[in-house]
């Protein structure tokens, strides 16, 4: 309805620039909202507002000339009227609104996919974890953040790639193979010496016995046997994490590999067309990267004085490859630690005249998990973290994915076990869940009435007057626009705070019936019925189109 709305509002603008109304210019961004109070229109604009400075008149002024000439083909609006400094509040024929309904129930889990990506490529890089030790809590909000990302983008015109980095080109893997090397001398050796910055936890030892399974660990020089360990110790974790990831729902079309651009030659090719470009230099022995020219803070360190490659030099070949792969776009979701490597990449990118909106990094904030009122540490296989495999056996898969989208990535998350294992509205996930069941059972109490749903819904519709009734459609209307603003701003959580309002709505609209019988969607009115069914089926349908796009189950029964 909004993008309607809109559509009405350019119209009219239009028209008043034709007639010399107003200064033709180019429309100014404004906004169509919902306002908090219903009482003041079911939209409002500040296009009045916005116009204002450049057309050298009132708001107030403006707002009229808008009103007086609105081009209304769609007969959408049954009222308008000024609001405030400028502002214009719009009412929406009721008629409209139940066009949205009988849509719904016609387009089913097709409504709320939308065209607004037009096809364009986009490529999301998340969870990304290093293949030395299990995922934990942090990888797990990064996932569901990252997939349902991905889903939304879909769902809204993007042809969208997943794809995991795997850093496996760096000390840790070394340290790695030292810790898995050094757990299997320590259980024939108790003093054998243990690396200083090695991994403690059980799983380190599982691998040992793994790892050692085979190849003849003792019978290898010690330098070949940790390199043995780090490899194969590579590919068992890795294996693992692709494994609790397909478990948790989330799957990747592209695993790139930091190793294969040092052992391909992308690395080379890239320092060589830096090179060309003037862009790196040697000093102290090291070489450096002209960051600074472009928006760092400093220059960087590509090759240390060791010869080493740091990071960053494979993360800029990696960057740069993804342009060229043809993405028009690219989201990475990495942990807030990285907040400073941000402009260190939208540097380099810019230096290679990449528009600096074409990356966009959503940076995760830490997670806590609580058990009563303590911090909660169950983690005995990882030592010092709780990993997700954990988590997900503690909770279920659908309540840990919802909770990790209830708050914007930038924000810190705790985790409440207790919360999220009740059957309870105080549960945001079985609250959204429960909803999409009730309504399952009360069509199941329809067919044992023989109640039968008619093929026409415009022919029952007229008959939802209640304020809960148009409230509700008006909800579900708003779908699809949220999907796209979700997409343009990058805000997966808003799908379940959406959710979780229409879940609510919908059970106070039901709890009606327990006070008043007319209000039962059920009742002896066969017409008014047949409507309300009509209404909760639309509701139905959007709940389980939103549980999907969180990748959670919409369950029939609870």
């Amino acid at each position: 309805m909004k993008a309607k709305l809109d559509v009405v509002l350019t119209a009219t603008i239009d028209h008043c620039f034709k007639e010399g109304l107003l200064l033709r210019q180019t429309l100014p961004k404004y906004v169509i909202e919902i306002p908090n109070n219903p009482d003041h229109g079911h939209f409002a604009t500040n296009l009045a507002l916005v116009l204002a400075k450049s057309q050298k008149k009132p708001p107030r002024e403006i707002a009229n000339i808008i009103l007086n000439n609105l081009i209304d083909n769609q007969n959408l609006i049954a009222s308008a009227e000024i609001a405030g400094p400028g502002f214009i509040n719009v009412m929406i024929k009721s008629q409209q609104w139940y066009n949205i309904l009988s849509e719904i129930i016609r387009l089913k889990k097709q409504f709320g996919r939308t065209e607004l990506g037009k096809g364009q490529k986009i490529v999301v890089e998340f969870v990304s974890a290093n293949p030395t030790g299990p995922l934990h809590l942090g990888h797990g909000r990064g996932a569901a953040l990252g997939d349902t990302l991905c889903r939304i983008l879909s769902n809204c015109g993007y042809d969208v790639t997943r794809e995991f980095y795997i850093n496996d080109a760096g000390q840790q893997i070394r340290i790695l193979g030292e810790s898995i090397y050094s757990t299997f001398k320590q259980i024939n050796n108790p003093d054998y010496p243990f690396p200083q910055n090695g991994y403690h936890a059980d799983y380190i030892y599982e691998l040992a016995q793994t790892v050692s399974q085979m190849a003849d660990l003792d019978n290898l020089p010690a330098e070949e046997s940790i390199n043995l360990c780090a490899q194969k110790g590579k590919e068992l974790m890795l294996n693992d994490i692709k494994k609790d990831l397909e478990r948790f729902r989330v799957k990747f079309h592209t695993w790139s590999s930091e190793k294969d651009i040092h052992n391909n030659g992308l690395l080379e090719k890239t320092l060589e067309a830096l090179e060309k470009k003037e862009l790196i230099y040697k000093s102290d022995g090291a070489l450096w990267i002209k960051t600074a020219n472009y928006g760092d803070d400093k220059d960087r360190v590509l090759r240390k004085k060791d010869g080493q490659f740091t990071y960053f030099a494979s993360d800029i070949a990696y960057h740069l490859e993804k342009r060229k792969r043809g993405f028009t776009g690219a989201i990475n979701l990495w942990g807030a630690d990285h907040h400073g490597y941000v402009p260190r990449i939208q540097s380099v990118l810019a230096s290679h005249g990449i528009p600096e909106n074409w990356l966009s990094v959503m940076l995760i904030q830490l997670v806590k998990l609580w058990k009563g009122s303590c911090e909660f540490k169950m983690s005995k296989r990882s030592g010092h973290f709780v990993t997700l495999l954990e988590l997900i056996e503690e909770v279920g898969i659908d309540a840990a994915r919802f909770v990790f989208l209830t708050k914007s990535h930038d924000s810190g998350l705790d985790f409440d076990i207790d919360m999220v294992k009740k059957q309870d509205s105080t549960n945001p996930v079985y609250y959204v869940q429960y909803a999409h069941a009730r309504i399952c059972s009360i069509f199941r109490k329809a067919a044992l009435e023989g109640i039968l749903m008619e093929d026409n819904p415009d022919n029952f519709l007229g008959n939802l007057v209640l304020d809960e009734e148009l409230a509700l459609i008006r909800a579900l209307a708003g779908f699809p626009s949220l999907l796209d603003d979700i997409c343009l701003n990058l805000e997966p959580h808003r799908l379940t705070y959406y959710l979780t309002s229409v879940a609510s709505m919908f059970h106070k609209y039901f709890n009606l019936g327990a006070k008043v019988q007319e209000h039962r969607i059920i009742n002896k009115d066969i017409q008014l019925t047949l409507a309300r069914l009509f209404l909760i089926d639309g509701i139905r349908t959007v709940l389980s189109s939103g549980l999907d796009l969180l990748g959670i189950s919409a369950p029939q029964k609870m």
